[in-house]
């Protein structure tokens, strides 16, 4: 059985004193095992628009041979050359040829040559470095090992971060005086006075930043514990700022050994273990999953997953949008699974049952059920169509989708026209959607384009989107 527990991972963007940046990538699992086990295989990848560009591939102990029966913590650090642009991290354990843990993450690296901090490193300890450290953990002549996933317990009076500026000799001349300006953010995203620090410094090309700021159960913010970090001339113009969000505040307590076990599916996926099943489950999964997670699964786990890797896969997938809590993780999958079966029976027809592939299948699995529907699909003046209307979609209100199927027989209602931020969003819908009786010529509809339509018309269509009931 496997003894690893509580994963945790973070990919940090750091430079070189020459410009070149690099990820740090963090890893850290607590072994709950007495006695010395096989080696685990960790490989950690960065892949740029589907491309390799670099990757670590270490055995390590999963238990060293100690006598110590308590529970051990181990972290593990790699540095991965990568150019500027989005990168994204995969990570890959395994023991045994079989994995145990997946995870990826999508990291935007800054473009070299301007003033800027780097990712800050939140330190659980710290040494000079010696000819033993590790030269990944070495920061400034500095052994650093950090709290990967950088969460601030509620428990601790004070948090140690590390941070490099880079490039503030380029701004106000090499040894010229700065101000140095760090603490917690308040609630509203201003300073709080009783954590910020100051400090006048001399620029030069790198600077290293390692400092302790007071905690306490209110500050930083619970919810949202933000890092402020500000650079000044001696003017009080302000050079570079950034503001790093360290996510919610874990309470001690529950930092348990079971947050991020994925060895044990999920009972209702545990139940999944025909492979083409659970490829299409892993399909149906695509409309809720980021574009990280759309990537994984679509160029790596449907061609070439085993029947394992997507069911751990689906856990950590429901255990990252439940807090961990696998009660909550399970309760969410079968929703989720409850709506799958629902598209696939009401939109499916046309995608041989897969639901999920149809355009209307996409917006109810990320959204759900429609607070109104119009239904059109036996007009003679226009195509069929549907409009479905949401008080609240996503972090959005009051948003329209308007679906017709121009071929009209046994075909999928296409998504023609909506309101929502990022979706398709066409000023012609209306002359497209009347287009059946072919009443349009091009040059019209190329005249609607230029010239958009008043949105009060009396036309059915547009009065039903605009005043949806």
């Amino acid at each position: 059985m496997n003894a690893q527990t509580d994963w945790r991972a973070k990919a940090l963007v750091q430079r070189l004193p020459d410009g070149q940046a690099y990820l740090e990538v963090q890893t850290s699992w607590i072994s709950t095992s007495t006695t010395s086990q096989e080696p685990l295989t960790v490989t950690v990848l960065a892949l740029q628009d589907g491309d390799v560009l670099s990757f670590e591939k270490d055995d390590i102990l999963a238990r060293p041979a100690v006598e110590d029966t308590v529970d051990l913590q181990h972290v593990h650090v790699r540095r991965l050359p990568v150019p500027s642009g989005n990168v994204v991290v995969e990570w890959r354990v395994e023991q045994f040829d079989q994995p145990i843990w997946l995870h990826n993450e999508g990291v935007r690296v800054p473009i070299a040559g301007l003033p800027e901090f780097t990712d800050p490193i939140l330190v659980q300890t710290h040494a000079p470095a010696t000819a033993m450290s590790q030269p990944e953990m070495v920061h400034s002549g500095l052994d650093l090992i950090p709290s990967v996933a950088r969460r601030i317990p509620m428990d601790v009076s004070s948090a140690l971060f590390y941070t490099e500026l880079h490039g503030m000799a380029d701004v106000v001349g090499q040894d010229s005086l700065f101000l140095l300006v760090q603490g917690w953010a308040r609630g509203d995203g201003s300073w709080d006075p009783a954590s910020t620090k100051y400090a006048r410094l001399k620029a030069a090309t790198v600077i290293p930043v390692f400092e302790s700021l007071p905690c306490s159960p209110s500050s930083p913010n619970v919810e949202n514990a933000v890092l402020k970090l500000e650079a000044r001339t001696r003017d009080g113009h302000v050079v570079v700022s950034r503001d790093v969000s360290l996510g919610t505040r874990r309470i001690a307590q529950e930092d348990g050994l079971d947050h991020r076990d994925v060895s044990s599916p999920l009972p209702s996926l545990a139940s999944i273990r025909d492979r083409d099943a659970l490829a299409r489950h892993l399909e149906d999964h695509l409309p809720v999953a980021t574009t990280n997670e759309q990537s994984t699964i679509q160029n790596t786990l449907i061609p070439q997953g085993t029947v394992m890797e997507m069911q751990q896969y689906l856990t950590g997938f429901w255990l990252d949008r439940s807090s961990f809590s696998v009660p909550e993780a399970e309760a969410r999958h079968k929703q989720y699974a409850e709506r799958i079966a629902y598209v696939d029976e009401t939109f499916g027809d046309c995608k041989r049952g897969q639901g999920s592939l149809t355009e209307m299948g996409n917006i109810y699995l990320r959204f759900g059920k429609p607070n109104t529907v119009v239904q059109r699909h036996h007009e003679t003046e226009y195509y069929p169509y549907e409009i479905w209307h949401y008080h609240k979609a996503g972090r959005f209100n009051n948003k329209r989708f308007l679906f017709y199927a121009p071929h009209v027989v046994g075909e999928c209602f296409e998504l023609l026209h909506s309101d929502m931020l990022g979706e398709r969003q066409n000023e012609d819908w209306l002359s497209q959607l009347r287009s059946r009786e072919n009443r349009l010529r091009v040059t019209e509809s190329m005249e609607n384009r230029l010239n958009p339509r008043d949105s009060f018309s009396r036309e059915e269509p547009e009065d039903l989107f605009f005043n949806p009931r």
